[in-house]
């Protein structure tokens, strides 16, 4: 048979197919003897070809899955990562702004009393160990700080700086032994004072001069104004009372405003010698000069 009874077969069992698939289209109950045949003869065919497509998908369906599942994998990944730098910022945002919120407790002083030069800093560092009693602020002489300033943050009085560089300075905070601050108690009558002073294990001790002073414990302190220290910036809380009657004086002790455990942003207010009252008493004066 040569080529041209081929091709005319060929075309002559297409149009033949084409024409079963027309009448079979709208379904019927019975096919006819011809149309029966070329069905056996192509269903073992179609089932061949449908096993050989189901065998493919089988064998390619898990490493479709495996690609798409690491495609998917990365895209999470990316999105966690996202998300965690989101969360991240989020937290610092709100942190900032609750130690912003905080310093700005510390505004009330210097609004009170009309001080418009404070200078506003951030923490850079501190001495080993689990208390502020000396750390290092990101501001110094170029920004105005001066030693003896006077530092405070919302919560009240934390210490003086004691050196200045160009662009930060060192503070030493009053719960440190080297330090001593002039307070009164927070009453409108009565209002006794006295000298406070920092102790090796960070804590405030004071002693009042009146020996006859009436203090109570959950009473308040300020700075009395004399010393380094301007007047009315809250110390803290007195949480006991001692009676010393070898010295006939009576010693409070204090539990800080400020938590020492934990400053990251401060005001410093800084120091003016002609503005403050050099009164002390010897000792007071001797203690407030941290210079080494």
């Amino acid at each position: 048979m040569n080529e041209r009874y081929k091709k005319v077969i060929v075309v002559l069992m297409g149009i033949i197919l084409l024409i079963l698939m027309a009448i079979s289209f709208g379904g019927r109950e019975r096919i006819t003897f011809i149309e029966s045949q070329i069905g056996s003869i192509l269903s073992p065919i179609q089932r061949f070809l449908s096993g050989i497509g189901n065998f493919v998908d089988e064998r390619t369906e898990p490493v479709i899955n495996v690609l798409n599942y690491k495609t998917l994998n990365e895209d999470l990944t990316l999105e966690n990562e996202h998300l965690k730098e989101q969360i991240v910022s989020l937290t610092l945002q709100q942190k900032e702004l609750k130690e912003l919120e905080d310093l700005s407790h510390a505004l009330n002083y210097v609004n009170r009393f009309d001080v418009n030069d404070y200078i506003a800093c951030n923490v850079t560092s501190k001495d080993i160990g689990n208390w502020f009693n000396m750390f290092t602020i990101d501001a110094g002489a170029n920004q105005g700080i001066v030693k003896n300033s006077t530092v405070i943050n919302g919560n009240g009085l934390v210490g003086l700086v004691y050196e200045v560089g160009d662009n930060w300075s060192k503070v030493i905070s009053i719960i440190d032994h080297k330090s001593s601050v002039g307070f009164e108690m927070l009453r409108v009558t009565d209002d006794y004072d006295g000298i406070l002073n920092g102790t090796s294990n960070y804590e405030l001790v004071g002693e009042l001069y009146d020996p006859k002073a009436v203090v109570n414990v959950n009473d308040y302190i300020v700075t009395s104004g004399l010393g380094m220290y301007p007047k009315g910036i809250l110390i803290g809380r007195i949480y006991e009372v001692i009676d010393d009657k070898d010295l006939f004086l009576k010693k409070i002790k204090v539990v800080p405003a400020v938590n020492f455990k934990k400053i990251n942003k401060v005001l410093v207010i800084p120091y003016r010698e002609s503005e403050q009252v050099q009164t002390l008493p010897e000792t007071d004066a001797e203690a407030t000069d941290t210079s080494e």
